[in-house]
């Protein structure tokens, strides 16, 4: 359902101002007391056109509220489902399946639950609701903002499909934005401090490898558990290539690695469905063993697994390398995740330039 206005100039120089939109199928074109002067001559006119814009705006408006909310033949259909609850659990389970997003869903459901233990019907819904659950989400629960935003953002979703399947008169959820996500500064390793722990010793030789292996290409600790030797790849000018589906955007990736990098694997096995990185099961356990090794080596940082990921791509951009290409290479959909890395390095300039002092 669309309402839109269009213009036609009259022989007095003015333009009216027509309205067009569809009831049921059903298009419709009126005519509006609204007009423009077409070159106003003075200020007077000038202001005219002011106001008329705003009169012209509050009528597409207000006749899209009325559609929708049926006071010009159109009627909200009648659900079997009308507890909101009841029916964003059944598009969480429809999910389930195709295991799009579903954990972030079931996730999102399970506080909605917790705000509205009582059940909440459509009639319910409203802006100021969502603005209440929004609230809820960031200082009651006290998420993170990218769960919170998430969560919130999957709750619109079902929103946008209750007014679809009309069960609700107005799609509120336009109305109100989601939580801002705060991106907390990415901790990363040195191409010194690498080189130290490539130099000492771990107690779980295997994540060691696969640690070090993340932190030469970029992969993630999900998409090199389940790299298997036929994933490698090299072309007829040498250059070498890794072949997988990443397991958060599901996306194919050929992914260029370093002659370096294939090399520290060593010798490939003779099964091409081996997997590489064998009994590597990063769990609390193998978290513990990680920082262990990461302050046997000197290193006075809190490292995950996911740090070596982050390093690639700091180091990268602090060789100059293309942000473009970072962004291909880490398998980001939008640039704006990979300019967080830039920013990690504007403010390790900032603390450089601080370690200078003159005394002057």
């Amino acid at each position: 359902m669309t309402v839109r206005t269009y213009y036609r100039e009259t022989k007095d120089g003015r333009k009216v101002v027509y309205v067009d939109y569809s009831i049921d199928g059903n298009r419709k074109r009126e005519r509006t007391v609204m007009f423009y002067h077409s070159q106003p001559k003075n200020s007077s006119e000038r202001e005219h056109n002011k106001e008329t814009k705003k009169l012209e705006e509050h009528f597409v408006s207000n006749l899209t509220l009325k559609i929708q909310s049926g006071e010009l033949g159109i009627q909200v259909s009648k659900h079997k489902n009308k507890n909101f609850i009841e029916f964003f659990s059944y598009l969480t389970q429809k999910r389930e399946s195709t295991d799009k997003n579903y954990s972030t869903w079931r996730s999102a459901l399970k506080h909605l639950k917790e705000f509205c233990p009582d059940g909440l019907s459509f009639k319910q819904m409203d802006k100021h609701w969502l603005e209440d659950f929004k609230h809820f989400l960031s200082v009651t629960q006290g998420l993170k903002s990218s769960s919170a935003n998430n969560y919130f953002n999957v709750v619109k979703h079902g929103i946008h499909d209750a007014f679809r399947e009309r069960l609700i008169p107005i799609d509120f959820a336009t109305l109100v934005s989601a939580p801002t996500v705060e991106h907390a500064i990415r901790v990363f390793l040195t191409q010194e401090e690498i080189q130290k722990l490539k130099e000492t010793e771990c107690k779980n030789p295997i994540l060691k490898k696969a640690f070090l292996f993340s932190c030469m290409t970029g992969m993630a600790y999900a998409d090199i558990k389940k790299l298997e030797w036929k994933d490698f790849r090299k072309d007829d000018e040498g250059n070498f290539f890794i072949d997988f589906h990443r397991k958060k955007t599901k996306g194919l990736q050929n992914h260029p690695i370093s002659k370096e990098a294939r090399e520290f694997l060593g010798v490939a096995s003779k099964l091409p469905n081996e997997k590489v990185f064998r009994e590597l099961n990063y769990n609390s356990w193998m978290n513990m063993q990680l920082r262990e090794w990461v302050y046997s080596a000197g290193i006075q940082k809190t490292i995950t697994f996911h740090c070596a990921r982050h390093s690639y791509a700091t180091l990268l951009l602090h060789k100059k390398a293309d942000i473009t290409v970072v962004k291909e290479l880490l398998g980001h959909n939008d640039l704006k995740t990979t300019m967080i890395y830039a920013k990690v390095m504007d403010i390790d300039k900032r603390n450089a330039a601080d370690l200078i002092h003159f005394g002057i």
